[in-house]
């Protein structure tokens, strides 16, 4: 793989992604309360909450990976310090200093961006480390895998980058959240601007399972 640290849309669009589930997830999934009602694994005690940052460390996606952690640790740092970046948009008070006044954690897996890497990465973080929300990745395979082991363990997901429909459709799962675009999405916004600009009258994109354009 290039060895070159290019600033791309795709990494630009990545990093965006993972600071937005980092600092957007509901804060009410991380309460005493709403854990008590639906069975929630890690149910949050003490001062702390722990989040689950599960990127690929390496592999094809390890740039990206890398990217994709920055800025979630940059995420941490806003929501503890009580302000900064996104945070500052928010209206909500729930994600000033700390998750509803609890410090947040985080631990860190390796997807490798393979299903059963990520599984495992993200099994270690929940049983071992106590983690209440796993987010991370960067491919929609891996995402469906993490959020079905996610519904099992009874934790949170806020999937990083998925493209796939499946993930919220056919895959979707009641502990699973998305906040990317979908692939149906992109052909609504992508078809009338390549039939103006491109002349096409007609164009198909067959794209595998987590595969992005």
């Amino acid at each position: 793989m290039s060895e070159r640290k290019d600033i791309t849309r795709r990494r630009v669009i990545k990093s965006g992604a993972a600071a937005a589930a980092a600092a957007g997830a509901t804060p009410y999934f991380f309460t005493q309360a709403f854990a008590d009602g639906h069975g929630y694994m890690n149910a949050p005690k003490g001062d702390s909450v722990t989040f689950g940052f599960n990127v690929p460390q390496t592999g094809a996606y390890a740039d990206e990976g890398a990217d994709e952690l920055r800025a979630y640790e940059l995420a941490v740092e806003h929501i503890n310090a009580g302000g900064g970046g996104m945070l500052d948009t928010f209206s909500s008070k729930e994600l000033k200093g700390g998750v509803n006044g609890k410090t947040v954690k985080f631990v860190t897996g390796d997807t490798q961006t393979k299903s059963d890497a990520a599984r495992a990465s993200a099994k270690r973080m929940i049983e071992n480390d106590g983690a209440i929300m796993i987010t991370g990745g960067s491919s929609s395979g891996v995402a469906i895998a993490v959020q079905g082991l996610c519904q099992e363990a009874g934790v949170i997901f806020m999937s990083g980058l998925t493209h796939s429909n499946d993930t919220t459709g056919k895959d979707k799962r009641a502990n699973g959240f998305r906040h990317f675009f979908n692939t149906e999405m992109t052909g609504a916004a992508l078809g009338p601007v390549l039939k103006n600009n491109r002349n096409y009258s007609a164009t198909l994109f067959l794209l595998p399972l987590g595969a992005t354009i």
